[in-house]
């Protein structure tokens, strides 16, 4: 089937944000329009706008790239509905990179000489209608040493966040039968099978968890996957896309701190990351990739 005009449309948009030439974006929009800056955060207008994007081009250090991905429309009248898979990646001011997939809803009008001009350009979609205090499944992905732990406690450090760490209850529970990867495999899938009823419990209560579990596979993934399905709740799966010599550093400082209550030598690294399996758009995930 023939793309609809309209992609050509919001991609010319996406091509001027991306060189930051926002005098020719700002034809993309009507005079009135209003650009969904954040939750809870509007710019109605060409002028309120085009301030909007010099201050999103700094926050990401003018990395910023938007592209877009699958892409539906409808029509009616002189009025269409688009929904978009939006994907953006760059660095923030943090220094650290990202890529992100949003759910976008625009809404465009065509006018009296006939071009489309997007009225509400919503990159956020549906999240608007999440409240900032509904509770949220937390999920991190990346291979062993790639820093989920680390990340996973900066993510808990929100409010009303519980953390659950793998390696801590593991160490507890079984510490003296884990001695190779199938052990550990056997060891976790009981312990997951036991905690799964206690993460819906917290989340249906309205705490957010963080799952410290190397979402590394797709059994993995699927056993939290169930989790925000059968609670209906909001979820992120962050994933750190960190290269191999950086993650066998980092575990050999690890190892030497003795911080970690389990030790990971480079042919374990090597045996671990042959089960790896970054995740897919097809699983159903919202997944944030930091590199």
């Amino acid at each position: 089937m023939q793309s609809h005009e309209l992609r050509q449309v919001i991609e010319s948009a996406d091509s001027a944000i991306n060189r930051e030439d926002f005098d020719a974006l700002m034809e993309f929009y009507s005079e009135e329009a209003t650009l969904v800056v954040r939750p809870g955060l509007n710019a109605t207008g060409k002028q309120q706008i085009r301030k909007a994007f010099g201050a999103i081009a700094e926050y990401f250090n003018h990395s910023l790239v938007v592209k877009q991905g699958d892409m539906v429309v409808v029509e009616g009248g002189n009025t269409a509905l688009v929904l978009a898979q939006t994907l953006l990646s760059g660095t923030q001011n943090s220094g650290e990179a990202f890529a992100m997939e949003r759910h976008a809803t625009y809404v465009f009008n065509r006018d009296s000489a006939g071009a489309w001009r997007c009225v509400v350009d919503n990159s956020y979609g549906s999240e608007l209608v999440r409240p900032e205090s509904a509770p949220v499944l937390y999920l991190v992905c990346g291979k062993i040493g790639s820093g989920k732990s680390t990340f996973a406690r900066q993510l808990a450090a929100t409010p009303k966040a519980i953390l659950v760490s793998e390696d801590d209850w593991l160490s507890q529970l079984y510490s003296d039968e884990i001695k190779n990867l199938s052990e550990y495999v056997r060891c976790t899938g009981r312990f997951r099978s036991a905690l799964a009823g206690h993460v819906e419990a917290l989340l249906q209560a309205g705490l957010s968890v963080v799952l410290d579990f190397p979402a590394n596979t797709l059994a993995s993934r699927q056993w939290a996957k169930a989790i925000f399905e059968n609670t209906a709740v909001a979820h992120e799966l962050h994933y750190l896309d960190v290269p191999d010599e950086t993650c066998k550093t980092r575990l050999r400082e690890r190892n030497a701190s003795g911080s970690h209550p389990f030790t990971a030598s480079d042919d374990d690294f090597a045996e671990i990351t042959r089960y790896f399996v970054p995740p897919a758009p097809d699983e159903g995930f919202n997944v944030i990739r930091h590199t």
